[in-house]
């Protein structure tokens, strides 16, 4: 989805045409599976494991990756308001559209670097396997309570569509 984001992103900055039905799909993809399951997986079974664990919840790693979520939900505010001005005629919100799909990714970009060298092998180190099997289970109640039966297939085919128009 990044990638997508970023061709739609030069797009718009190179004055192309571009389709907010698109950038709508992206929004929603963005609140839904980003933000509502995967940071919510971790805001809501992650994170609790490793505090009980002994791991700081303030200035450390999982403070950093909270302050993260809220600035990602600030850019896709910034996104979806832009979104509706250039639906109402405002021509140039389409950079304002582009500017928070580019703060977006860079900030996705380095908060997934941080999870995977950081996070995840701490949360591998401190949790007992029996912990981590307890928070998986949580990730997949997580997951159906918010994703629900059949949306995560919807997503799959949402990237395929968008990668086949804008990646290929």
């Amino acid at each position: 989805m990044l990638g997508i984001m970023r061709k739609i992103a030069e797009n718009i900055k190179n004055e192309k045409v571009f389709d907010t039905k698109d950038v709508e799909k992206i929004i929603y993809f963005l609140k839904t599976f980003a933000d509502k399951c995967h940071h919510g997986k971790e805001e809501n079974a992650l994170f609790p494991a490793l505090v009980e664990a002994g791991i700081a919840k303030e200035n450390g790693p999982i403070g950093v990756m909270l302050h993260e979520h809220i600035i990602g939900r600030g850019y896709i505010k910034e996104i979806s308001a832009a979104t509706e001005e250039y639906k109402l005629g405002n021509s140039e919100a389409g950079q304002l559209i582009a500017a928070g799909l580019s703060n977006y990714i860079n900030l996705l970009e380095n908060h997934i670097f941080k999870e995977e060298n950081v996070l995840f092998p701490m949360a591998e180190k401190v949790l007992s396997d029996r912990k981590q099997n307890e928070v998986f289970e949580q990730f997949e109640k997580i997951e159906e309570d918010v994703i629900g039966h059949g949306l995560h297939e919807q997503f799959h085919e949402l990237l395929k569509q968008l990668k086949t128009k804008y990646l290929e």
